[in-house]
């Protein structure tokens, strides 16, 4: 199923709302190309970061479609579950034809990937795993790529089968970040991953830890649990010794955002998972 054929997606995002979100990333729309595409993903990678913060902070539960558009809306993004379906939505609004896609991570059919179909060629794309996937790769393009400290490409694995794949720096191997198919999948395909992500410590890394990661302008600004990693070709690492230096790193790099960081760092230590043993969310306010 096309994401124009899905009823839980078809109309998600209006025209008016397609039209603010791309003004929004400063992206004056005109034509549904790949080069607009791609200025798309790039803007919405530099702007809107990929985290798990309002996934903490609702510890239990998934977003509601409201909730969702919301968080989009503000330009505060999400996990995969917020991210790909609204690109999908927004892109299918503008005119693109998108489909959605299941990938195996830790467990099977546990993330969601997009592909874009423009000129009769198929175009890999994906917003939601916190990675610089900056462009789109057109499938049977197996050439690799080298955005903000990462080297990746779109490998091939046998009939309507792919791989992303990572290579570490100075590493002369590949590892499989994830794979997909291409069959086509409806919103509601993963309704059930989509839950246990939020109520399965566990099934993924959300419930355990801290993600927030963005691209401006190309380059890596990200703080995962307690290290913050900056950089465009080589990412430098500082470990953020306590509570407050986090909060000082969330202001410095994502200050522009009303995340709810205090309400994700409470749920870490309910779920016995703090970031920093010694150090409560009162006592660093």
């Amino acid at each position: 199923m096309r994401v124009a054929e899905d009823p839980d997606l078809s109309s998600f995002v209006s025209r008016a709302e397609a039209t603010a979100f791309c003004d929004r990333l400063g992206i004056r729309f005109e034509r549904p190309d790949l080069e607009t595409l791609r200025s798309l993903l790039r803007g919405l990678l530099g702007r809107v970061p990929f985290h798990n913060l309002h996934m903490l902070a609702r510890y239990g539960r998934a977003p509601t479609r409201s909730e969702i558009l919301e968080d989009m809306r503000r330009g505060h993004g999400g996990p995969c579950n917020v991210m790909n379906p609204f690109l999908a939505a927004l892109l299918t609004e503008l005119g693109y034809d998108v489909a959605l896609h299941s990938g195996t991570m830790q467990q099977p059919d546990c993330h969601i990937a997009l592909s874009v179909r423009i000129s009769g060629r198929t175009f890999w794309l994906d917003a939601g795993n916190g990675h610089p996937y900056l462009e789109p790769v057109a499938v049977g393009d197996e050439a690799p790529r080298f955005f903000a400290g990462l080297t990746f490409r779109l490998a091939s694995r046998g009939p309507e089968g792919y791989a992303v794949e990572h290579k570490a720096p100075g590493s002369d191997g590949w590892t499989t970040s994830y794979t997909f198919s291409l069959a086509p999948r409806p919103l509601g395909f993963f309704a059930t991953m989509i839950e246990e992500h939020h109520r399965k410590p566990g099934f993924g890394p959300f419930l355990t830890g801290l993600r927030l990661i963005r691209f401006p302008d190309g380059a890596l600004t990200a703080i995962r649990d307690d290290i913050l990693l900056t950089g465009r070709t080589e990412i430098r690492r500082m470990r953020l010794p306590d509570c407050r230096a986090l909060k000082d790193a969330v202001a410095e790099h994502f200050g522009d955002l009303a995340l709810p960081l205090d309400e994700a760092l409470a749920a870490l230590e309910r779920a016995g998972r703090p970031l920093f043993a010694s150090s409560s969310t009162r006592t660093a306010r």
